[in-house]
């Protein structure tokens, strides 16, 4: 036997509160975006912007990737992504060879002048 949900407007407002991104426009303005609506917003403007293929999690690689790239503690990145455990987050970061060797080097020019 199911129980009718009633609306409690305290819960609404502490909800649309704590929302990153909330509806922007149509029956559901102000109510926070959920998964299916992001998709539905990322899959209009790719298609609109003629982009072929994408999803919305690969701007959590992107986003990983980038903070690896500046340098950003794996433990940050790990907090900043959500994850419980840092092999998650690993996963995460897609490094190019061209920055491995540029980090490289510059490591290897920072070893050489401690000499």
């Amino acid at each position: 036997m199911s129980v009718p949900v009633k609306f409690n407007a305290a819960s609404e407002s502490t909800r649309r509160a704590s929302a990153l991104f909330v509806v922007a426009k149509g029956p559901t303005r102000g109510r926070p975006l959920t998964p299916a609506g992001l998709r539905t917003v990322f899959r209009y403007h790719r298609d609109l912007s003629g982009v072929g293929a994408g999803a919305p999690h690969a701007f959590r690689h992107t986003f990983g990737t980038a903070l690896a790239e500046a340098g950003v503690d794996m433990a940050v990145m790990q907090a900043l992504l959500g994850h419980a455990h840092v092999d998650t987050t690993a996963r995460y970061i897609h490094l190019t060879p061209t920055h491995v060797k540029a980090q490289y080097d510059a490591a290897r020019t920072r070893q050489r002048d401690t000499l």
